[in-house]
């Protein structure tokens, strides 16, 4: 019986420390693209980041673990407001955007990313970078759209600059809004099994539909 029962104990014991079957990366970016959607906080959106960067680091062969490392960083950096903090923080975006970038003429949502980090480069100094960096994710932009014209987040981000730009250098609401909706139109024909598939970005409805209620306001 003591036999009988050192057997079972091991046994349960063994079951019990055999690591369970690891989720795919797929999966793990799905789980931390979902925490980073409810986040409310910058603290709670710098701790979704580091998951990115983690999964990153622990696949670093994998386009989209670059991609969203990167991306998450440079969104996270919109709400940083100490300007130095900031472009540190796009530096290390920057590093894994290079590991993709040669990616940036046949994948349309690495050059979309590219000028997603312009943008945030020209929103640490509008008024010094507006040229240097405006340029930058302009041609970024024109890359995406000779790869897929029909991206929403080109012309999502190209509203955004356009919203931000003063009246008197060409921007403002008005010019923003036609982009704007052009964004919603391809957002809104972007449906089926793709939609919310992490390999294929979906970012951006969201804060375009609000962007659309502010240049009407």
């Amino acid at each position: 019986m003591n036999k009988l029962f050192l057997i079972l104990s091991l046994t349960f014991a063994f079951l019990i420390s055999k690591p369970g079957k690891s989720q795919s990366v797929d999966a793990l970016l799905t789980e931390d693209y979902s925490a980073f959607e409810s986040a409310k906080t910058y603290s709670q959106y710098l701790s979704v980041c580091n998951k990115f960067k983690l999964i990153a680091k622990q696949n670093p062969q994998n386009w989209l673990t670059n991609y969203y490392a990167s991306w998450s960083i440079a969104i996270v950096s919109f709400q940083e407001s100490n300007k130095d903090n900031k472009d540190n923080m796009l530096n290390e975006a920057d590093t894994y955007f290079k590991k993709i970038e040669p990616m940036d003429s046949t994948n349309d949502e690495v050059a979309v990313l590219g000028g997603l980090l312009a943008q945030a480069r020209l929103s640490v100094a509008p008024a010094a970078r507006h040229t240097e960096y405006g340029a930058i994710a302009d041609a970024y932009f024109d890359k995406a759209k000779k790869i897929n014209p029909d991206n929403p987040r080109v012309y999502f981000l190209e509203g955004n600059i356009l919203f931000y730009t003063p009246k008197l250098m060409g921007g403002g609401a008005e010019k923003a809004l036609p982009l704007y909706k052009k964004a919603e139109e391809l957002f809104s024909e972007d449906t089926g099994p793709m939609l919310r598939d992490i390999s294929s970005p979906f970012w951006g409805k969201e804060v375009n539909e609000y962007m659309i209620k502010e240049c009407k306001e």
